[in-house]
């Protein structure tokens, strides 16, 4: 084996590594898996508390995040962008689109089409990954007062 392939055998095991010791597992998914309703369209997730990505879903930490989205479409050569602000669930996928009355006007309001669990994940668990301060921290015993 030559050093270059032993190099990405090893960054893939910490990336696996990583990934067994993130943060909760919740998606936002900006290309419904279903026939949308008329005036509905898929947005691409632009970015989440200014983090760009260029694909999706998005791997997102439970609770309240900046969302900016984007609705292609092919009769506007600027793509309308929105910030919205999205309250995320741990163990919990967001399937989302965009609703736009018309299609003169660029403005567009975020929709939850579906929200559903993520297989083989505990919110518990989860949130003590994410905040692992919280699992050492003891709640005192009550007092017997006698």
């Amino acid at each position: 084996m030559n050093r270059l392939s032993k190099s990405m055998i090893s960054a893939g095991l910490l990336c696996l590594l990583a990934a067994c010791q993130s943060a909760p597992l919740s998606w936002i998914d900006g290309k419904p898996d279903q026939i949308l309703p008329l005036h509905h369209y898929p947005v691409r997730v632009v970015s989440v508390d200014q983090q760009l990505y260029f694909s999706g879903p998005v791997q997102v930490t439970p609770g309240v995040h900046q969302v900016v989205l984007e609705l292609p479409l092919a009769t506007s050569s600027v793509a309308p962008q929105k910030t919205v602000t999205m309250t995320i669930a741990p163990c919990t996928k967001y399937m989302i689109a965009g609703k736009r009355e018309s299609l003169v006007k660029p403005d567009f309001e975020l929709v939850i089409m579906r929200e559903q669990p993520v297989a083989g994940c505990s919110p518990e668990e989860e949130l003590k990954k994410a905040n692992p301060a919280m699992s050492l921290i003891e709640t005192p015993a009550p007092q017997n007062k006698s």
